[in-house]
């Protein structure tokens, strides 16, 4: 990643979004945009910035579409396809959106079940979807999803969270395959327990025994910086227990 790169986060409000938006604040080389429910500037600002922090609900369909037109509008995409302005420019993507829904299958509401997957997985592919118009456009694209252990394997009363992170590794997986003309790195990372605020209703997991939200910070920001021949697909992260 040279100097000048774009970055996205999406789910910066929080956990490991939050920490990751920090830690790149500190990299004074790129041009940083953040997204969350959280954000401290309207979304209509976004196209003309050149970095911020944006109110953004990703279970909004208005606010999709709103970051779709001016995604492109941002990068002089037109039905052409002409937009070659940022051929010297690398583009990076994070998306640490997500939420947990846990408890027995029997308590499962459907209401809820909607909310999970329009957050941990509709909106991945409907944010992925507005920036492929634009991968021809960038020097270099990245994109990292952050996925989970749960989207590899099993947990008891975990039904919606682990289907919600199996589609999440799909998606990365198909991303890789279709963008490979483009030369897009699609990285997938298996995450084991990270010490944030998802824990906090489930006291029989001791947030000590996780892996601390400022050293999983710097291993992502970390990625940005894989050279160029270097292609990684999924990567497994767990704390020194190992699978909690």
């Amino acid at each position: 990643m040279k100097d000048g790169a774009h970055v996205y986060i999406f789910g910066i409000g929080s956990g490991i979004g939050q920490g990751l938006h920090k830690r790149f604040l500190e990299d004074k080389s790129v041009s940083l945009f953040g997204f969350s429910r959280k954000g401290k500037q309207t979304l209509d600002s976004f196209s003309k910035a050149e970095k911020g922090n944006f109110v953004f609900d990703a279970k909004n369909t208005k606010d999709i579409e709103s970051f779709q037109t001016s995604l492109l509008s941002k990068y002089g995409f037109t039905k052409s396809g002409d937009s070659s302005a940022f051929q010297n420019i690398d583009l990076v993507v994070y998306f640490a959106l997500g939420d947990g829904v846990f408890g027995p299958i029997a308590d499962l509401k459907e209401v809820d079940l909607k909310s999970h997957f329009d957050l941990n997985v509709h909106s991945l592919i409907l944010l992925s979807r507005a920036f492929a118009p634009l991968l021809a456009s960038f020097r270099s694209s990245s994109f990292v999803f952050l996925g989970s252990t749960a989207g590899k394997q099993g947990f008891p009363e975990s039904v919606a969270y682990c289907a919600s992170k199996h589609a999440v590794l799909g998606i990365a997986r198909a991303l890789r395959e279709e963008w490979k003309p483009f030369g897009t790195k699609v990285v997938h990372i298996s995450l084991g327990a990270v010490a944030t605020e998802i824990w906090d209703t489930r006291p029989q997991f001791d947030k000590n025994d996780m892996v601390t939200i400022s050293d999983i910070s710097e291993y992502l920001w970390s990625i940005s910086h894989l050279p160029k021949s270097i292609f990684v697909d999924d990567l497994s992260i767990t704390p020194r227990k190992g699978i909690l």
